[in-house]
């Protein structure tokens, strides 16, 4: 079980690879490109989660029905905050 899904992730790298065409790069090339992609990826996902959280919250329903409405408490949060006075005139 455990080898089928090493050689099932090695195979979807592979396709990765193929497609993004990063498989002809030397490796220090490779981790470059996969750490700048990684890194895209990660931003993308944390700003919708913090700047669009009714939308975030309606995707994850829509990917992962469970019958009740998905609720947590961070994204809910950022509507009660109270604004920050600096104290810059």
């Amino acid at each position: 079980m455990l080898s089928s899904i090493k050689k099932s992730i090695s195979s979807v790298y592979l396709l990765y690879e193929l497609n993004t065409c990063i498989y002809m790069l030397d490796p220090w090339e490779k981790k470059f490109i996969n750490g700048v992609i990684f890194s895209i990826l990660a931003l993308l996902i944390f700003s919708s989660y913090v700047y669009l959280p009714s939308y975030t919250r309606k995707l994850i329903n829509a990917f992962m029905p469970t019958g009740n409405e998905l609720t947590l408490d961070l994204m809910d949060s950022h509507h009660h905050q109270q604004p920050v006075d600096y104290g810059v005139n």
